[in-house]
């Protein structure tokens, strides 16, 4: 008797699974714009922070290299450039990334046509 209890279960689980998978992919198609913002959004966050993260990784490796050879600032001020050119460089790994290609890729032009501007002269 209690394996019969079970089965109503699994059938009402199962028939759940479906129905929120239905449910997402409706809210999936519906809400596009939305969701590429929120993803443009991310994308900006991971940008910002692969810089900052390139800066303060060289910056302080320096400061113990600093307090190492008990040079003051002077390592930790020449490794910053390293650090920034090392953010440079993983953002533009990420900008030819899927992600940004499904942010970027799918949008049309940012800028309005100047078409509107050249009517009015």
């Amino acid at each position: 008797m209690t394996h019969h209890g079970h089965e109503p279960d699994r059938d009402r689980l199962k028939d759940f699974e479906r129905r929120l998978e239905q449910s997402l992919q409706s809210q999936g198609k519906s809400t596009g714009p939305d969701k590429t913002e929120g993803t443009a959004a991310g994308l900006a966050l991971r940008v910002i922070t692969e810089l900052v993260v390139g800066i303060l990784v060289c910056m302080g490796l320096g400061w113990m290299a600093d307090k190492y050879f008990g040079t003051a600032p002077w390592i930790m001020l020449a490794f910053m450039p390293f650090g920034f050119a090392a953010g440079i460089v993983n953002v533009m790994r990420l900008s030819r990334s899927k992600q940004a290609d499904a942010v970027l890729g799918g949008k049309g032009p940012v800028a309005p046509s100047v078409k509107d501007d050249e009517d009015e002269d």
